[in-house]
C-alpha cells in the first residue's frame, strides 16, 4: 500500500484504485466501477491519471501494477490474492496420490500447496522453495530434501547453478511450478500448399515466463525431470509481465488456476 503523502497529485478514489491493486495485483474496470459506484467511463479517467504517472497499467478491460524488470518480496506477494492461491493449492493436493516424489518450485502458492500436504502419507519433497521446506519441516512422516546454493531472504528461495543439478539427480512423479506471468508470443507459422504460393499465419502462443534466466531455468530442469508437470497460476498472472520463458503452456499435463476474463 502507498502512503497518502507520497503520492503526486491524484484523488482520494485514485488512492484506493491504486490500495486495491495493490492487494489484488489485477482489477478489472467493471469490478472498479461497481467498488466505487461511478461509471465506467470515469473509472478509465482515473486510470490514464495514473498510468500517465507510472502507477498503474493498462490492460484491456482492466488495470494491474506496472511491469518491473524484478519479482516482488515474498511477503509482499504472500498477501496478495490469498483466496485464489489457497483454493489453487487445495485442488492441487487433492490430486496427489500418497507415495509420490514431488519436486516443489519457487512461489507464495507452492509454499501454501506445503501447508496442505500434512495429510498426505509417505511423500518425497525436493525443493529449492525455502519457506515450502520450512513448512515441510514440521511433519517427520514427509521426507525433504533441500537444495544448496545462494540463499534470497526476500524470496524465500534459493538459486545457483547447482540448483538445477540437484534436480537432476532424482526422477518425480509430479513437478509443480509456478510464475512470474503467463504471456502471450506472436509465433510464425508457414503453411505451404502443392502447387500454391507459402503463406505465413501470425499466431499468439501463451508461456509461463519469469522475471530471471536463472529461476526458468530451475524450472525447466524441474519439469524436465518429473513424469507429470503440474502448473500454478493464479488469475494475476496473464495480466503480468516477464521476459524469460520457461515453458509453453500445451508442455503441461495440468494448469490450476483460470484465466481472469477481459471486460471491454
Amino acid at each position: 500500500m502507498f502512503e497518502r503523502n507520497s503520492m503526486p497529485n491524484i484523488s482520494l478514489r485514485q488512492q484506493q484504485v491504486i490500495d486495491l491493486i495493490s492487494a489484488q495485483e489485477y482489477c478489472s474496470i467493471d469490478a472498479l466501477s461497481e467498488h466505487f459506484g461511478v461509471t465506467t467511463q470515469t473509472i478509465r479517467r482515473d486510470i490514464n491519471k495514473l498510468c500517465s504517472l507510472r502507477l498503474a497499467q493498462r490492460h484491456h478491460g482492466g488495470v494491474s501494477l506496472p511491469s518491473t524488470l524484478v519479482n516482488r518480496s515474498f511477503l509482499s506477494r504472500s498477501t496478495t490474492n490469498q483466496d485464489e492461491k489457497r483454493a489453487i493449492a487445495a485442488e492441487v493436493v487433492k490430486q496427489i496420490p500418497d507415495g509420490s516424489t514431488l519436486f516443489l518450485g519457487i512461489g507464495t502458492t507452492i509454499a501454501l500447496i506445503a501447508e496442505q500436504l500434512v495429510n498426505l502419507n509417505q511423500l518425497r519433497v525436493v525443493t529449492n522453495n525455502f519457506q515450502a521446506a520450512h513448512i515441510l519441516s514440521q511433519y517427520d512422516h514427509i521426507e525433504i530434501w533441500l537444495t544448496g546454493g545462494k540463499l534470497r531472504t526476500s524470496d524465500g528461495d534459493i538459486i545457483g547453478d547447482g540448483v538445477g543439478q540437484f534436480f537432476d539427480k532424482f526422477s518425480a512423479d509430479i513437478g509443480i511450478i509456478s510464475c512470474a506471468a503467463i504471456c502471450e508470443i506472436e509465433q510464425q507459422k508457414n503453411h505451404q500448399a502443392l502447387c500454391a504460393p507459402s503463406s505465413d499465419e501470425v499466431i499468439f502462443d501463451e508461456y509461463a515466463m519469469e522475471h530471471e534466466l536463472g529461476e526458468a531455468q530451475i524450472s525447466q530442469a524441474i519439469l524436465i525431470g518429473s513424469e507429470q508437470k503440474w502448473l500454478v497460476a493464479n488469475s494475476s498472472k496473464w495480466h503480468r509481465k516477464a521476459n524469460a520463458k520457461v515453458a509453453n503452456l500445451t508442455q503441461f499435463d495440468r494448469v490450476f488456476g483460470e484465466k481472469a476474463p477481459n471486460s471491454n
